[in-house]
């Protein structure tokens, strides 16, 4: 037992602010990696994205648990272990063998020991697919006589560009979650509503995408 408490890492204080936040989340992804990129923790909403318990993550590599699709995310990892510097990327395939494809957004942070060197991986995992699929959606309506309208292209131009807004700033939250010199990780409670409110944030982005698909009677996605 004392053998373990020697070499177990004692994660710094912004570190246990996001996974205590991160319990709470219902559509932000978080997860802690050790060195050799293996699941340390995991929250509900990730376990969500992978269809495996948070338990059945624990030990485990991303690929033993999504299977190839972590081929797009294992570049980012060692990335991130190399230059000690944060990277993002977007992911898009199939989790182990089921047949629907996904798009997933993932933002990956380093997590440094006392002496500077990178100790764990912190990662963000934001589900895409619906933004994505409503997008395709759209360019397909440009072209079909039956869904225009006078006011279909502005309510399309619109969208876009509160999609683009929505990226822009999902960015820049996650980058400042991610990092240790921000006033929010400095204040659990101010650390935890910046959570929130980011979570809320892509819930809404969610129901804006079903409100504007209500607009050209379409079935939602």
């Amino acid at each position: 037992m004392g053998e373990e408490d020697h070499h177990h890492f004692e994660q710094p204080g912004y570190v246990r602010a996001l996974l205590a936040a991160g319990v709470h989340a219902f559509n932000l992804g978080i997860t802690l990696l050790d060195s050799q990129t293996r699941f340390e923790s995991v929250n509900a909403a990730l376990a969500r994205e992978t269809q495996a318990s948070v338990d059945q993550h624990i030990g485990k590599t991303s690929r033993e648990i999504v299977g190839d699709l972590a081929t797009q995310i294992e570049p980012t990892y060692e990335k991130v272990l190399r230059t000690g510097r944060p990277a993002s990327v977007r992911l898009v395939g199939q989790v182990r063998d089921t047949p629907e494809t996904g798009y997933w957004f993932d933002h990956c942070f380093p997590i440094l020991d006392k002496s500077q060197r990178v100790q764990h991986l912190g990662l963000f995992v934001v589900n895409v697919t619906l933004e994505n699929a409503s997008a395709e959606i759209f360019n397909a309506l440009a072209t079909n006589q039956k869904y225009l309208s006078a006011r279909a292209p502005r309510i399309i131009e619109k969208f876009d560009e509160s999609v683009r807004v929505y990226h822009s700033s999902l960015r820049k939250s996650l980058k400042e979650l991610a990092s240790p010199s921000t006033e929010a990780a400095r204040k659990v409670d101010s650390f935890r509503l910046s959570m929130e409110r980011l979570d809320d944030d892509i819930g809404l982005m969610r129901e804006l995408i079903y409100a504007v698909l209500d607009q050209f009677a379409i079935p939602n996605c």
